[in-house]
């Protein structure tokens, strides 16, 4: 019933605005005509006597000032109702802060344990507090923040609480509503207390083109702990953005989630999906998975490429690690390149690091001149005193930077 009521009220705001484009296109006519015929009615025009001895080209102007006329009687109207209805939501809140939240505090953080009687009277009292949807947000809404904010006990009575009011409808009929921000209330409602049923509908709503929408839903089913292998991410319709790819980690880290099928995301044929593995493989250290990050190393897709490099860079600890990535030094993207040099100070073979170091210094533009210079100065101190010599100004600018930074 709830549903439809905001689905009912949805419509008919939407209802009244067309009703009023056709009144303002059909008004446009009928002010300029003395009557209409409908059948055998007649519909006298009331107003058209006033304005018969005007021009023609006359009729328009003025009918826009009637319809603006009109208009400010209205907006005064819808004025007056926004501020009677924002004085009656201040004077519930203000009797809510006042009469509830102590008590409900009282209740929470009393060490005294309250008989059922007195339970079920508390109870009663809420229940009968919470007689709007204003009332029953603001409810939850200090729900949510006491329930994020503590542990133990105080979290288990905010659930027992939560439970008892049985709100799950308003809760339902949120989810559903075709209102953008009635379907996000419900979502963090629904993710901070865990609540059940709803992870179907959850999981169309990651598939929606709303980006705040979807990421919202992706990060409510993780914490739901549904799905949580990511393998759902395969089917959406919509690639993840960046915003999504860092949501998602962000929320697995809290969560320390364990059960997630990396190889599957590293395979996967969505590039975004593909580039989230690389990250949770590197973040997790899962360096068994080295032979699928080599696969993806120079792949056509950006983001792809510059995971897989990050990440490979991350697990290189063998000289053919670093021997691959000097060979893959040209398909690097600009922020890998910087991060090869500096791993290169760790390759066993020192001779082949300095001769590819050299060769950045000499061929590669200012920033890696830089770099590679600095990683030399733990590996060749010769190959930088005959860098300082050079007929190039920009490798002797370089050294004189790195030199100056280091004494």
């Amino acid at each position: 019933m709830k549903t439809f009521t905001i689905y009912f009220r949805y419509w008919f705001i939407r209802f009244l605005y067309l009703l009023l484009f056709l009144v303002l296109a059909f008004g446009s006519y009928f002010y300029t005509i003395p009557k209409l015929d409908i059948g055998n009615y007649t519909l006298v025009n009331p107003v058209f006597t006033d304005i018969e001895h005007l021009s023609p080209w006359l009729y328009d102007i003025d009918y826009f000032i009637f319809v603006f006329t009109v208009a400010i009687v209205i907006l005064f109207s819808l004025i007056v109702f926004f501020n009677w209805s924002k004085r009656e939501k201040d004077k519930s809140n203000n009797e809510f802060l006042s009469n509830f939240i102590e008590k409900l505090f009282e209740y929470l953080y009393s060490p005294v344990e309250f008989s059922d009687d007195e339970k079920q009277r508390k109870l009663k009292a809420l229940n009968k507090a919470l007689d709007s949807d204003h009332a029953r947000r603001l409810f939850i809404s200090t729900m949510i923040s006491i329930h994020a904010q503590t542990e133990g006990t105080v979290k288990e009575k905010v659930n027992l609480i939560m439970k008892a009011i049985k709100l799950n409808y308003l809760i339902r009929a949120y989810l559903h509503s075709p209102y953008i921000r009635h379907k996000l209330y419900a979502l963090k409602t629904i993710s901070e207390f865990k609540l059940v049923g709803y992870e179907k509908y959850i999981l169309k709503l990651t598939k929606r083109k709303n980006d705040v929408l979807h990421a919202e839903a992706i990060v409510t089913l993780l914490k739901l702990e549904v799905y949580s292998n990511l393998m759902f991410l395969n089917d959406l319709k919509m690639k993840l953005t960046l915003w999504d790819i860092n949501l998602i980690v962000k929320t697995i880290e809290e969560l320390d989630k364990k059960d997630i099928n990396y190889r599957f995301l590293i395979n996967s044929a969505i590039p975004e999906v593909s580039a989230l593995g690389l990250i949770l493989a590197r973040i997790h250290n899962k360096t068994e998975l080295k032979s699928e990050v080599l696969l993806k190393i120079g792949h056509s897709n950006e983001l792809v490429n510059e995971e897989a490099f990050f990440t490979l860079i991350s697990f290189a600890n063998s000289p053919q690690d670093f021997d691959f990535l000097i060979d893959k030094f040209g398909v690097a993207p600009r922020k890998a390149e910087v991060l090869i040099i500096r791993a290169l100070k760790k390759h066993e073979n020192t001779e082949k690091a300095t001769q590819f170091l050299n060769w950045v210094v000499i061929n590669k533009h200012f920033i890696l001149k830089i770099e590679a210079i600095r990683q030399l100065l733990d590996i060749d101190l010769n190959a930088v005193s005959e860098f300082r010599k050079s007929d190039d100004v920009l490798i002797r600018q370089a050294c004189l930077q790195v030199l100056d930074i280091n004494i």
